[in-house]
């Protein structure tokens, strides 16, 4: 952990020499312009290529979540709140694409189109396209 340590204050503190050495044992490059960054914006940086929070978090739903099949087919009770004898329930159990559609939207983004939004969700069953 010190030497994480020692790469924040020298981030901080803007110590080139200190930096300089550091980077090449983590296999990190900064471009020309990347060099003038200072204080958090440089440690963020460094950081950023150091550990990249997108790669390590897909990494990590790779290896410990299970797969939507597994997943739903136990979890189908919370995901919806009609009988579970009905088709809309055995088609997310089965992650049937075939199946009635269920789609969870969670977040909707606008476009610059007015009126229209980007749409970000998991399908849990059944097809959905555009249009």
């Amino acid at each position: 952990m010190e030497p994480v340590i020692r790469l924040c204050r020298a981030t901080m503190n803007g110590e080139w020499d200190k930096i300089d050495k550091m980077l090449p044992n983590l296999n990190i490059t900064l471009k020309s312009d990347e060099r003038t960054l200072q204080g958090k914006h440089l440690m963020k940086n460094v950081f950023q290529k150091w550990i990249n929070a997108a790669d390590a978090l897909l990494e990590m739903i790779i290896l410990k979540l299970p797969s939507p099949v597994v997943a739903q087919s136990y979890r189908a009770s919370y995901l919806y709140e009609g009988p579970e004898d009905d088709a809309t329930c055995k088609a997310i159990k089965t992650c049937d694409k075939d199946g009635p559609l269920s789609v969870f939207i969670s977040k909707m983004i606008p476009t610059n189109d007015k009126g229209r939004f980007y749409a970000f969700g998991r399908v849990f069953s059944g097809t959905i396209s555009t249009g």
